[in-house]
């Protein structure tokens, strides 16, 4: 009777390991062609914005800032607002692992609203690749 409880468990083992396995590479069946590659679980951005001064080409100084990247009827955006004036450059991460056709807007605090259209996201058998804009803001 031991051997047969051992015998099935072997089964069950070699099942359970190819179901992994199964599960695994239909996350990324491209991944299977290519030995020792694999897909991260890591959200990717498909668009990064960063703010700079027209004039300047320097990151302006403000304290709040709104982002939106639209494509249809989806819209991800995000507002950060901060205590005093914020000095650096800032890289805004929208669309998170969607591809699309995207309308991206950017307001800072004190600068004219910017936008840019037709900004295209693609994506390869893992993730987005990511577009990056800058922004050049003008007062």
């Amino acid at each position: 009777m031991a051997e047969v409880v051992n015998g099935m468990m072997r089964r069950f083992s070699v099942v359970a390991a190819t179901l992994a396995v199964g599960l695994v590479s239909s996350s990324c069946a491209k991944s299977l062609t290519d030995p020792g590659f694999a897909c991260t679980a890591v959200a990717i951005a498909g668009v990064y914005v960063t703010v700079q001064d027209r004039l300047t080409d320097s990151p302006p100084p403000f304290t709040g800032l709104w982002a939106r990247a639209r494509d249809g009827t989806y819209v991800d955006s995000t507002t950060m607002s901060f205590p005093s004036s914020v000095v650096g450059a800032v890289s805004v991460p929208l669309a998170y692992e969607r591809t699309g056709t995207y309308t991206v807007t950017v307001h800072v605090d004190g600068y004219q609203e910017w936008e840019r259209t037709g900004v295209v996201v693609t994506e390869d058998e893992c993730h987005v690749i990511p577009v990056s804009l800058n922004a050049r803001l003008d007062k």
